[in-house]
């Protein structure tokens, strides 16, 4: 008989609260009731975002007698699926192909695409507005390298039969009017949404299809073995299988169920107030595209709602290690606001409505990792990308849960580790010099 092993977190690690702008799509007056007692499933499922609700949902419509359990520690949509910019993006990873090859790079491309029709059929079925735009996404060239890469991206992606546009300077300023822009790389696929509506539906969603969810119900351990006891501080779940959906929030939740091979950081968001008309007509931006730009510590920037004329402006990042001065955090807001504003002088005196962060899990090669260990499931790292991965993984892991994996036997993310990190410091002080050497990468490309 195997011998159980027990992953434990007697103490609660401070969570800086969602002050999102999403949070107008979240109901947070009427949860769910918290988990008391011991309870069994069939699948219990760890966090309450978009790969737990997405993997619940999908169990339930392929086996709908399943008893599935989700537990949530504040509430739905409180982490990282209701902080994030809504952008619902697609990488082609073509620097994967040499080993990986091209079927499943392009496998990998199409099932990452294929997450929008997902979730507009979804919100169809479903009867829920995420406000979904397929305004596509740009890659903007702030330097002449920059135009270069663009380039090679753009014949090597055609290499596959992927389209990838290259817009030169005059067209991307006739859609965006920024005089940094010198080009761009066209993704005509990608979409927005709002994701704090996207949550609540899944919400409403996995609630429809019998889902039991247990809001405010904190998970302090656990216990691996050939059953699984996920146990919290009322209660507990006993089930064969479980799925940990934490992603960015693993390493706080302090349970080591899971070896951690991604990165946890902070990334920081500014939301303008709405924009005049007069101010609106200086922008351009007919086409509504989401945009981050070609550096290597860049900004990535959309407008919000499918006719608001709000910017959401975000970037930088910053490694928790210790506690941080609320200086310095307002510094990272103020470095955003002026950055916004040397990319477009007409926003000088429009106001900031709302800031908030979250953190979002990066790992080496930028691709997350979706598998098992033992009779416990996982996804991690969606790496900026957590709209579009968490929902593919979580439909990934309800196959792979009731035993179709093979149909995803091509995906890059599946089965797909990584080397271990080194522990603390040795991991804060390597990504501090990995951060500083990119800074210094981008400072030196206008140079090239």
């Amino acid at each position: 008989m195997k011998t159980p092993r027990a992953h434990h977190n007697r103490n609660h690690p401070a969570a800086t609260p969602n002050e999102s702008f999403w949070l107008d799509g979240i109901d947070t007056g009427e949860l769910q009731p918290p988990l008391e007692g011991d309870r069994e499933a069939d699948v219990v499922l760890v966090g309450g975002g978009f790969t737990s609700l997405v993997t619940a949902y999908c169990l339930k419509q392929q086996q709908p007698d399943l008893e599935v359990a989700v537990l949530e520690a504040s509430y739905v949509g409180f982490g990282s699926s209701g902080r994030n910019a809504g952008m619902v993006l697609h990488d082609p990873h073509l620097d994967r192909l040499p080993t990986r090859g091209e079927r499943s790079v392009r496998f990998t491309y199409d099932q990452t695409v294929g997450v929008i029709d997902w979730i507009d059929q979804l919100a169809r079925e479903e009867a829920f507005d995420c406000e979904l735009e397929r305004t596509g996404y740009l890659e903007i060239a702030f330097h002449p390298v920059h135009v270069r890469r663009i380039k090679e991206l753009h014949v090597r992606a055609r290499q596959i039969g992927i389209e990838l546009p290259v817009l030169s300077g005059d067209e991307i300023r006739d859609r965006l009017h920024s005089e940094r822009f010198i080009g761009a790389l066209l993704h005509p696929r990608a979409a927005m949404l709002h994701p704090g509506k996207y949550v609540a539906g899944l919400k409403a969603a996995v609630l429809k299809a019998e889902v039991r969810l247990y809001e405010q119900t904190w998970v302090t351990g656990i216990t691996e073995g050939e059953e699984v006891r996920v146990i919290t501080e009322a209660g507990s779940v006993h089930a064969p299988k479980a799925v940990v959906g934490l992603n960015a929030y693993l390493p706080a939740s302090g349970l080591r169920v899971v070896r951690d091979e991604t990165v946890s950081l902070s990334s920081f968001i500014i939301l303008t107030e709405p924009l005049s008309d007069s101010v609106w007509s200086e922008l351009g931006w007919e086409g509504r595209e989401g945009y981050s730009d070609m550096r290597r510590v860049h900004n990535y920037v959309r407008l919000t709602g499918k006719t608001g004329k709000r910017i959401l402006f975000g970037g930088r990042v910053l490694y928790h290690f210790g506690v941080e001065s609320p200086a310095k955090i307002e510094r990272i807001y103020e470095r955003l606001r002026t950055e916004m504003v040397r990319t477009f002088p007409c926003l000088e005196d429009v106001g900031i409505a709302a800031r908030w962060s979250g953190p979002v899990a990066i790992t080496r090669r930028r691709t997350p990792f979706i598998g098992r260990t033992g009779n416990i499931f996982y996804a991690m790292g969606y790496s900026g990308m957590g709209v579009s991965l968490g929902t593919l993984a979580g439909r990934v892991l309800a196959d792979i849960v009731v035993g179709n994996e093979d149909r995803w036997r091509d995906l890059l993310y599946l089965n797909d580790r990584d080397w271990a990190l080194p522990p603390e410091p040795f991991r804060y002080l390597g990504f501090q010099a990995s951060y500083y050497a990119m800074r210094l990468g981008d400072w030196l490309d206008r140079f090239v």
